[in-house]
C-alpha cells in the first residue's frame, strides 16, 4: 500500500524500510564483490586445492555481510547523506554529490569490513606453513579495497537505492 502523501512524501516508517532495504542490497553485493577481490588477490601457496580458497571465500562473504548490514543496521546512511547534504550545500543528484556521498560510505564501510576479512584470513584460512607478515597484508588490502570498495559503491548504490524505493511503492526523491 502506498501511504506517500504527494504534499510531504514518503512517512518515516517507509523510509526505514527503504533504508534498511538498501542496507541489505548494499551490504549483499559489497560483501560479494570485496570478498571475491579479496579472496582473488590474495597471496597463496603455490598448488594450494581449490576446495579450500571457496570455503574460505563464502567464509569471508558470510562474515563480511554481517559486519556490513550490522553497521548499515546502526548508521542511518540517508540521515548521514542529508547531513552532508546540509553541511555541504551539495544539489541531490549530481555526480560530485554522488562521489562524495560515496567517498563518506566507503570510509564508514569499507575498513571495518576489510579489517574482519583480513583478520579471518589471517588467523582462520591461512595454512600454518605459509603466513605472511600481517601488516603488510593488512595494509595492502586496506589500500586495494579501499579503491575497490568506492568503485563498487559509486556504480552501484543509485541502481540499489531505485530499486529499494521502487519495490517500497515509493518513487525516488525528485531531482530538484
Amino acid at each position: 500500500m502506498n501511504t506517500e502523501n504527494q504534499n510531504r512524501g514518503p512517512n518515516p516508517a517507509q523510509m526505514k524500510a527503504v533504508g534498511l532495504r538498501i542496507s541489505f542490497m548494499m551490504a549483499l553485493w559489497m560483501s560479494f564483490t570485496l570478498s571475491i577481490f579479496g579472496t582473488a588477490t590474495a597471496e597463496r601457496p603455490a598448488g594450494m586445492p581449490l576446495a579450500p580458497i571457496i570455503i574460505g571465500w563464502f567464509g569471508s562473504f558470510l562474515l563480511s555481510f554481517v559486519v556490513s548490514f550490522g553497521i548499515g543496521f546502526v548508521v542511518p546512511m540517508g540521515k548521514v547523506n542529508a547531513a552532508l547534504g546540509r553541511k555541504f550545500h551539495l544539489t541531490p543528484h549530481k555526480i560530485t554529490t554522488h562521489a562524495i556521498e560515496t567517498f563518506v560510505s566507503n570510509l564508514i564501510y569499507t575498513p571495518l569490513m576489510t579489517a574482519v576479512m583480513v583478520t579471518f584470513a589471517f588467523l582462520v584460512l591461512m595454512p600454518p606453513d605459509h603466513t605472511p607478515p600481517f601488516m603488510p597484508m593488512f595494509v595492502g588490502s586496506q589500500i586495494a579495497c579501499f579503491v575497490f570498495g568506492y568503485i563498487m559503491i559509486f556504480i552501484a548504490m543509485p541502481f540499489i537505492a531505485k530499486k529499494a524505493f521502487k519495490s517500497a511503492g515509493i518513487g525516488m526523491p525528485p531531482k530538484p
